[in-house]
């Protein structure tokens, strides 16, 4: 009884542990977006080169992801999760002492190869400790990490940025990161079975061809327009390269990533609403503190006060989600959720510089609301559709478009950003204001699609697709 006892314990410490981590890394992920302006007068960059603090983070994740399939099945749970916290230290290390953008950048980029191993690896872990039918309950608890964590950055990282300086945020998580590094060396335990497979490099380098082609080609049209070489020569090889990557992983025995799971519907509907959440709630996240700190002329503090209420109703919405999934299924959540959605954006359109802030609070806790309703649905849609072989490759697909989607959205729409401030016949303030409304407009229309997707899809119990 004993032993019994001491091992579910360890495997709550092991889930605690996992989740503390993945909670770092998202958390660091989005830590700097409320010092964009402080970073921009500093390095004296623009809007779409200071994105790439976050652009850099999540392609070098995205990159990373596809090959989790294979490693988890090449090396321990636990092996892999000391690597990430390792590479994670490092790259924090770097950050806090970076004397010029573009080694900070790089810095961010060595984060970035612990989040990109991090993120797949404990939502694996967590379908492995917690049986199908607890999957929404392990699902909100991803759910309450993905969404939280980097919804917290940026109030946070506005007080301690007005007050220390933006090389502290780096500083402050340091310790953090190193205590997480003592828990998973006591009580990380695997719980994937390990085989010998055939690593394919050439799907690598496609995947890092694709993914970085397209995002380098897209974050350029703001600077030389969409006809030049610099756009559209990166464009075409990435994605040339992509279509590369999906055949050969389809001719391949042992692909890195099993697109063939694509073949089950509801993984498909999981995957593609989870593709579009990542590009609302990471572009939104970025762009409001931008609206408030450079249209409307408040500081960083303000800015993350404004956001820091509804990070309090995403954390309960989150995990409450979860629970209601397991008893009522995601439909109703998806449509309640994307319906929410969509009136923000619509109201975020018509916003102002003399926008009140209580009206700016109210917007983003109904956003955060709706984001809530809408995330751990659709992760719980998604991994319910597969076997239990089949989750490592399934999180690795569902985690690397996750993370496009959220690199390519925030790319797509700082883009018109820029294209609207850099505009002659304005000023830089109402340029903004105008690329900031098309940029929402747009997020409006993704949200009633996904509303339409969810409306228009058959009402299926998830869990009748296990085994």
């Amino acid at each position: 009884m004993n032993e019994t006892t001491n091992s579910h314990w360890r495997k709550k410490m092991m889930v605690i542990t996992v989740l503390a981590a993945s909670f770092l890394f998202l958390f660091n992920q989005f830590l700097l977006i409320t010092a964009f302006p402080t970073i921009m007068d500093e390095f004296s960059i623009n809007a779409t080169q200071v994105q790439w603090l976050t652009t850099s983070f999540l392609l070098m994740a995205t990159m990373l992801i596809p090959t989790m399939g294979y490693l988890m099945s090449r090396f321990s749970a636990r092996a892999l999760t000391m690597t990430a916290l390792a590479c994670f230290v490092v790259g924090t290390v770097l950050s806090a002492i970076a004397p010029s953008f573009v080694l900070l950048v790089s810095a961010r980029v060595v984060q970035a190869i612990g989040a990109g191993m991090m993120l797949p690896l404990v939502q694996t872990i967590l379908l492995h400790v917690y049986p199908a039918e607890k999957r929404g309950y392990a699902m909100g608890l991803m759910a309450l990490v993905i969404n939280v964590a980097p919804a917290i950055g940026p109030p946070i990282s506005g007080y301690i940025v007005d007050w220390l300086g933006w090389r502290s945020l780096f500083w402050l998580v340091l310790p953090l990161a190193l205590a997480i590094f003592v828990l998973a060396a006591v009580f990380m335990q695997n719980v994937t079975e390990q085989k010998s497979v055939k690593f394919d490099l050439l799907s690598l380098f496609l995947t890092v061809v694709g993914f970085s082609g397209v995002i380098f080609g897209l974050s350029n049209i703001s600077v030389a327009g969409f006809s030049s070489a610099i756009v559209l020569v990166p464009l075409s090889a990435g994605f040339f390269a992509i279509a590369m990557f999906i055949w050969r992983q389809l001719c391949l025995d042992s692909p890195m990533l099993e697109l063939r799971l694509f073949k089950l519907p509801l993984f498909v509907h999981g995957v593609i609403l989870s593709f579009v959440i990542s590009i609302l709630l990471l572009s939104t996240e970025t762009l409001l503190p931008l609206f408030i700190q450079d249209v409307q002329g408040r500081s960083a503090f303000s800015s993350g006060m404004i956001l820091l209420p509804g990070t309090v109703l995403l954390a309960l919405t989150s995990f409450v989600s979860g629970k209601l999934f397991d008893s009522f299924g995601g439909r109703a959540l998806g449509l309640s959720g994307y319906g929410i959605l969509v009136l923000v954006f619509t109201v975020f359109m018509f916003m102002g510089d003399q926008t009140g802030i209580p009206l700016l609070v109210v917007c983003f806790c109904a956003f955060m609301v709706g984001i809530g309703f809408t995330m751990t649905p659709a992760t719980a849609i998604a991994m319910n559709a597969l076997k239990q072989a089949e989750l490592a490759h399934g999180t690795a697909i569902a985690n690397t478009i996750r993370q496009f989607g959220a690199a390519l959205g925030l790319t797509v729409l700082t883009t018109l950003v820029s294209l609207n401030a850099n505009r002659s016949d304005i000023d830089y303030v109402e340029g903004t204001l105008a690329g900031l409304k098309l940029a929402f407009g747009v997020m409006a229309i993704l949200a009633l699609v996904a509303w339409v997707l969810v409306y228009t899809a058959k009402e299926k119990n998830a869990r009748q697709q296990e085994q």
